[in-house]
């Protein structure tokens, strides 16, 4: 069962609907979804939302991150905008308003494509908004992907199986959008093993 987080964004449905699509089970919970049902899923996606980390709970989210950065679970966890955000505010990293808080199309740069961006063209154009971003990683991340605006625009842990977008893959806006949700999904449950 893939798990997703729903943190308030108006395309977490999408979200369920693309994991459906690429032939897996999912499952929209909300972030108070009880600590044990987050340990049972296979993988857990951490959705987008309209809230800064700095004002909201976000509870559920701080759970099964904390878990897996501990190592106390080894469960692949994808971040989405907020999602992003939340990873990088629980381990350390730093998140600050953005260039741009509209929705809209933009170039995204892939650094390294490895991880969730494995097999992906040098650009691509990607819906995204900057209402907040990462503005500095968390201990042990390593970036894949920058924008004009956003100089991180993915993420990755070094050996952790945790993986993060800025932007929103799940949208038809995006460009090889279903193959980095593919990718994730087709991770090995411990690390990050394309097929």
């Amino acid at each position: 069962m893939i798990l997703i987080i729903n943190n308030g964004s108006q395309y977490t449905h999408v979200i369920w609907r693309a994991v459906r699509d690429l032939g897996f089970e999912g499952k929209i919970v909300q972030p108070d979804v009880p600590h044990e049902e987050l340990l049972s899923a296979e993988k857990v996606i951490l959705s987008g939302g309209p809230n800064s980390v700095y004002n909201t709970d976000i509870k559920g989210n701080r759970f099964i991150i904390e878990q897996v950065a501990s190592g106390k679970a080894k469960i692949p966890i994808l971040g989405i905008c907020f999602g992003q955000q939340a990873i990088a505010h629980v381990l350390g990293g730093k998140v600050e308003k953005g260039a741009s808080a509209e929705y809209g199309t933009m170039d995204i740069e892939i650094d390294k494509p490895d991880g969730v961006l494995s097999g992906l063209p040098p650009k691509i154009k990607a819906w995204v908004s900057h209402y907040d971003e990462v503005k500095a990683l968390p201990k042990g991340f390593i970036p894949l992907a920058h924008s004009d605006v956003c100089k991180f625009e993915a993420m990755r842990h070094e050996s952790l199986p945790i993986h993060s977008v800025q932007f929103h893959p799940e949208v038809w806006h995006t460009e090889h959008g279903e193959k980095i949700l593919e990718n994730f999904l087709m991770s090995a449950r411990g690390g990050f093993n394309p097929p």
